[in-house]
């Protein structure tokens, strides 16, 4: 807490308007917790429960459930934003499959679970616990909430039939522990949707021909399918991993649009994804993508403005809300990094397009190594700008999609320039969304 307490000063006016966002913020959440509980009075035997960051966990909570309920067993899957104390008392069998996100954080829909719920000592004596934890090992905090819950749930009686299952960037070998446990359960081999279309490759361009990062764009025709804007698609490598990227364009674009940056690995090599994305496939060649819905980054429901935040190849989650917000005459501030003006600045000649035509109502761009002067990255920008509270108003909110460094560092600076409780209640209520990778 020592970043928030130094950034505050001794007014007393910050200090009010401070205890209003804390207050707010618990309001929220019992009011979420008291609703949940009210609304939702169906038990089962089995319950799988999720908490879900890019609607990984939950897919994979659905086809657990699925496999369970094929093999004649009373299941339902259900959010760690929905479940009740009912639910969770009236199962025999509770089947977590929860995210990490942020620096061990909990994902954001299950923050009012962990603020209310993981805060009580239920009576759960008696009934069985199995937690398939998902992560990156590459971050610290390693899988931190998933053992949070864990824990929690040992704590309160449930009795663990074995240490919680951590799942390193999907490893199969990993998943296939948790399908034996569900097969010793009793469940049954179920018809996923989880294969891809084919797509072919149209178009695949470098952005920045003269930069150090090579980023490309990659347009795919030749399928038709639904989605909105925040939603994914998903690839599958030849080393059998799967890679989400954000989708940059709508359906009515008649194409669905990527960025991708070019990932080295430590020994040189290129990273599976980008490498089957920049140099295996060719134009023309077909790829099986598949589309996912990304529920917690799709836009937020209010009218009101929005303040959207990226950098680099962040550029694909922001695209398509700065198109939908048009449609819906949303004014829209958008602030976006990159490394140099010239060689990697052709995305930003695109934004400043959208401002002469009316899709941006205001453009701050960051270059973090210009030839001249000192680099700037985007939380700088935001620190710099203390009209964001007037901008967002009471119906304003916050988008924000790149890198993970990059996430946090922002929200640090939202965080200052805001409040850590609005950035807290922001993202229960929707109006702050993260997609960051």
């Amino acid at each position: 807490m020592t970043f928030f307490l130094d950034t505050l000063t001794d007014d007393p006016a910050r200090w009010a308007s401070a205890g209003i966002w804390v207050a707010g913020f618990v309001a929220v959440c019992l009011w979420a917790a008291l609703k949940g509980r009210k609304t939702s009075d169906i038990t089962s035997d089995y319950l799988v429960l999720y908490a879900s960051q890019t609607g990984q966990a939950e897919e994979i909570a659905h086809d657990s459930a699925a496999s369970l309920r094929a093999g004649g067993r009373d299941v339902q899957a259900v959010s760690t934003d929905k479940v009740t104390v009912a639910q969770l008392q009236a199962a025999k069998h509770i089947l977590c499959v929860v995210s990490t996100t942020g620096e061990g954080d909990a994902p954001d829909e299950a923050l009012r679970f962990e603020k209310t719920l993981m805060r009580e000592t239920l009576d759960l004596s008696g009934r069985t616990l199995a937690v398939l934890a998902l992560g990156d090992r590459k971050y610290d905090q390693f899988c931190a909430f998933g053992h949070r819950v864990f824990n929690w749930l040992v704590s309160c009686g449930a009795e663990a039939v074995m240490p919680a299952i951590e799942v390193d960037d999907l490893d199969p070998a990993a998943l296939k522990r948790w399908h034996d446990l569900l097969t010793s359960f009793g469940g049954q081999e179920t018809v996923y949707s989880d294969v891809g279309l084919p797509w072919r490759l149209a178009a695949r361009t470098r952005l920045n021909p003269r930069g150090d990062h090579p980023l490309y764009h990659l347009s795919f025709t030749g399928q038709t399918a639904d989605w909105q804007a925040g939603d994914l698609v998903e690839i599958t490598t030849p080393h059998g991993h799967r890679r989400d990227y954000s989708i940059a364009s709508l359906p009515e674009e008649g194409r669905l649009d990527l960025y991708v940056r070019e990932v080295r690995k430590a020994n040189g090599e290129l990273g599976d994804g980008s490498g089957l994305m920049v140099r295996d496939i060719q134009v023309g060649d077909s790829l099986p993508l598949r589309v996912k819905s990304h529920k917690g980054f799709h836009m937020p429901s209010s009218f009101g403005p929005l303040l959207l935040i990226g950098a680099g190849s962040g550029l694909a989650g922001l695209r398509a809300h700065i198109l939908q917000a048009k449609a819906q005459k949303r004014p829209v501030w958008l602030i976006y990094g990159e490394r140099h003006p010239a060689r990697d600045g052709a995305l930003a000649n695109t934004m400043q397009a959208w401002c002469d035509e009316g899709c941006l109502a205001r453009l701050d761009l960051a270059f973090s190594r210009p030839d001249e002067g000192s680099g700037q990255y985007v939380q700088a920008v935001v620190n710099a700008h203390a009209d964001i509270p007037a901008w967002l108003g009471d119906t304003g909110a916050i988008l924000c999609c790149g890198g993970r460094d990059m996430g946090l560092a922002v929200e640090h600076a939202l965080a200052a320039a805001l409040g850590q409780a609005w950035v807290d209640e922001a993202k229960v209520s929707g109006r702050y969304r993260r997609d960051l990778y």
